[in-house]
């Protein structure tokens, strides 16, 4: 299935051939450019994005770019829903930029695709939403609620592209392997206070969102020996946290 996207949050004209794997406009600076992408595995067992684009201009230049990694939620499009600002739910074919925070959203069986930023995304079984309206730090980002008890945690995907040349080396690189630059994705854990978003960092600032009970903490997590960068042993303190508040 191939989608006709029509950029229309970035300065300029971006129209693209899209299939079934979209492609983001982040890394694809010129205007008028037709472009067809698609998610692939090569043969060392890397995601990547190959996108095959074509100039408008009279020189009808016609070049590949291989990119390791792709900026889509989970690597792929969805058959999905998202809700608007008015509550209107809306079905159809998505998928979630993360480095442009956006969607890319086609109705099913209508070729033609455009981005857009609804209120909420529901994605399986993954329900992300904005929080601007709750949390005034929150900005225009999607988070997904993945502890709500007597604390709120909430997660929020991130994706950073770099091109080659700024990308660490790791010694293992192949020659002539082609890739233009990288997609590394990450994720990004809050605890609701009050009316802001509080970043859990994985170092000593760490105790600190606990106040009066930052030695409680302290202790269960060395008892315990729990791994701070670790998702699962950080929702398991903030479980113990709510049990002793």
């Amino acid at each position: 299935m191939k989608y006709l996207v029509t950029s229309v949050l970035i300065c300029g004209s971006l129209s693209g051939l899209m299939a079934q794997s979209s492609t983001s406009p982040s890394f694809v600076k010129q205007a008028d450019v037709l472009y067809n992408s698609r998610i692939e595995t090569n043969a060392s067992g890397d995601t990547v994005l190959i996108s095959e684009l074509k100039t408008r201009n009279k020189n009808q230049q016609e070049f590949i770019k291989v990119h390791k990694g792709t900026p889509y939620f989970k690597n792929k499009w969805f058959n999905g829903k998202m809700r608007l600002k008015n509550g209107e739910v809306i079905k159809g074919n998505m998928a979630f930029d993360l480095v442009n925070n956006v969607v890319h959203f086609t109705p099913f069986r209508i070729d033609e695709a455009t981005e857009v930023r609804p209120e909420e995304i529901i994605l399986d079984d993954h329900v992300l939403k904005r929080q601007d309206d709750t949390f005034r730090n929150a900005m225009n980002y999607y988070y997904e609620v993945v502890y709500n008890e007597k604390s709120l945690i909430l997660s929020r995907p991130v994706c950073r592209y770099r091109p080659k040349t700024y990308a660490p080396k790791t010694g293992y690189e192949p020659e002539g392997d082609d890739i233009e630059g990288y997609f590394e994705k990450s994720e990004s854990l809050f605890l609701a206070q009050g009316d802001k978003l509080v970043l859990i960092r994985p170092n000593g600032k760490f105790y600190e969102m606990f106040s009066d009970h930052k030695q409680d903490i302290i202790n269960y997590v060395s008892n315990n020996k729990l791994n701070l960068k670790s998702k699962s042993d950080i929702l398991r303190i903030i479980r113990y946290y709510d049990s002793i508040i």
